[in-house]
């Protein structure tokens, strides 16, 4: 949402708060799911390095070099990414309508207080 939540009303901020929860909920998934492959793809370069040094300590050292497990990390990173930005998005929406709650309850009991 590129716009400010200032104009929405409470019905438009749900719908939005429903899409940002979807959003927040599908990039938690693909951050798991990056995040697994990420180590799959370590225990594979670690295989392969295995067969080529003679420690396993080597193996994880070149393994983390390895260019197949650097692209799995920019995979992850990258998922990581949209899943702070969905979170952050998110929360920023129902702080947006918390405080508009707390506005309307204020400006209600304004109101009250200048009829009475």
């Amino acid at each position: 949402m590129t716009e400010t939540f200032e104009n929405l009303n409470s019905k438009q901020v749900y719908i939005e708060l429903e899409k940002a929860s979807k959003e927040w909920s599908k990039a938690q998934e693909d951050a798991i799911i990056s995040d697994e492959g990420r180590k799959a793809v370590f225990s594979k370069c670690v295989i392969k390095h295995k067969k080529l040094v003679k420690t396993m300590s080597e193996a994880e050292h070149e393994a983390r070099k390895d260019k197949e497990y650097t692209e799995a990390i920019e995979i992850y990173a990258e998922a990581e990414m949209k899943l702070i930005k969905a979170r952050y998005h998110y929360n920023n929406l129902d702080r947006y309508a918390s405080l508009k709650q707390s506005e309307l309850r204020r400006d209600l009991s304004l109101m009250t207080k200048q009829e009475g």
